[in-house]
């Protein structure tokens, strides 16, 4: 009868033990670091589209985003306590995730022009990503 020693069978779990040890970590920072970098995606689209509506004018209106603790807002107003509830729309952070800058950009009906410019910052383990709002109201990946 032929078949597997006892010290080959542990050598072969040993050495995939080590393997999955080294790469697990590797794998998990890479998740991490692309859900970030999709969140900040989501942020400039947000910004990008609330700034949008403010130049069309929808509903008469400024619009702006708002950054809580775990998620972000776009909503219709000239500040977040003013807004108009039933035009929000949220959108959440990944875990763990903090936004950093002003904690509200609203940008002014027909102009465009936000009333914060400046970098947001956007970050998880280590990893930061940047959003800059120059004084026109272009939003840009930095």
């Amino acid at each position: 009868m032929k078949g597997f020693t006892l010290p080959e069978v542990l050598l072969v779990v040993a050495a995939a033990a080590a393997v999955a040890m080294l790469t697990v970590p590797v794998g998990l920072r890479f998740f991490q670091s692309q859900t970030l970098d999709e969140a900040t995606a989501d942020i400039v689209l947000a910004l990008r589209q609330a700034r949008s509506q403010a130049v069309t004018q929808k509903n008469d209106s400024a619009f702006g985003v708002k950054f809580l603790s775990s998620s972000f807002v776009v909503f219709q107003g000239g500040s977040y306590a003013s807004r108009v509830p039933s035009e929000d729309e949220t959108h959440p952070l990944p875990s763990g995730a903090s936004v950093g800058g002003p904690d509200e950009v609203v940008f002014a009906k027909l102009t465009g022009i936000p009333d914060a410019a400046g970098t947001i910052t956007v970050g998880a383990g280590g990893d930061v990503f940047g959003v800059g709002i120059n004084a026109q109201g272009n939003v840009e990946r930095q």
